[in-house]
């Protein structure tokens, strides 16, 4: 038996609905399914009567609900004890993240924590945003910190996590100054046929799904950009814009220590502008005393 099968059944509990536990667990629905069954053969006996809609817990259905809630507090509770003996003295935070919040974020937000919760140390995984909601569903860290956006992926609004907005971060259109007036003008131009070089995040990526809808806003005013460079990660981004490739958006936290010193510059254009909230993300199951702690000081985040 695994701990993730009880989540599944927790999870599906929640939603009444196989499909969107399975966009929750962030796996296939046919996954999905195939999970609950390994759970009810283990089990014996049928968990889950799918002759109604929604979809009920059968009665040892319930009966594995609420104990498999009971062992996976005990089981998250054992391991936080576990890591306490293993490092005495310290309390240990596992946290997920996309890079450009571990590296711009996370540092200052973890600084004003400590102010108010004391000292711990911090185990951080950087990674992508599915990657991040999926280490946070399969119990792989504490806490996640990710981008959302009303017109981004709807996967943080399921019932599996707690989610707490503890800053904005713009993206903001910046270049190297000497194309700051080249391309200013072309951003603004009404000739309808400007091709501007973009240093691109990656399809697939969140912030490549928020610049979609960026450079979409320009081309009403017949501007269109032609990736230059692509990349998933934030700093390989800002990196090649400060090299002079072209222009390109980024996370005003990532963004602001260059254009306070002159090597960046925001471009104004005339496109639309996206707060990206920044989110805090945690599991109802998973509350040990530390993470409680910051869950309810995590207002204390630094402004930008």
């Amino acid at each position: 038996m695994e701990l993730v099968w009880l989540e599944d059944l927790i999870e599906l509990d929640a939603t009444r609905n196989f499909s969107v536990a399975a966009t929750a667990r962030n796996i296939t629905q046919p996954a999905f399914s195939r999970r609950i069954k390994a759970l009810e053969n283990w089990v014996g006996t049928q968990l889950i009567d799918r002759s109604t809609y929604p979809v009920k817990l059968t009665p040892a259905g319930e009966t594995v609900l609420e104990a498999g809630r009971n062992l996976a507090q005990d089981m998250y509770r054992l391991r936080d004890e576990c890591r306490d003996l293993a490092v005495p003295g310290s309390d240990v935070l596992s946290v997920s993240a996309l890079h450009s919040i571990a590296l711009c974020v996370y540092p200052d937000f973890a600084k004003a924590l400590q102010s108010h919760v004391g000292s711990f140390t911090t185990q951080m995984h950087a990674s992508d945003y599915y990657d991040c909601l999926e280490s946070l569903s399969l119990g792989r860290c504490e806490l996640a910190m990710c981008y959302d956006h009303v017109l981004g992926p709807p996967i943080l609004k399921t019932s599996q996590f707690q989610s707490r907005t503890i800053m904005k971060d713009p993206l903001v259109l910046v270049s190297t100054l000497k194309d700051e007036d080249e391309f200013e003008t072309a951003l603004t131009s009404n000739s309808g046929n400007a091709a501007l070089p973009l240093v691109s995040y990656s399809s697939g990526c969140f912030l490549g799904k928020m610049q979609e809808i960026l450079t979409k806003s320009y081309l009403g005013h017949g501007v269109v950009f032609y990736p230059v460079f692509e990349n998933s990660m934030s700093e390989a981004i800002r990196r090649m814009i400060l090299n002079g490739a072209g222009m390109g958006w980024l996370p005003h936290s990532v963004a602001a220590q260059d254009i306070s010193l002159g090597n960046l510059v925001e471009l104004k254009g005339r496109s639309m502008v996206l707060e990206l909230d920044v989110v805090l993300l945690r599991k109802p199951s998973m509350q040990s005393d530390l993470v409680e702690k910051i869950w309810q000081q995590s207002d204390m985040a630094p402004p930008l």
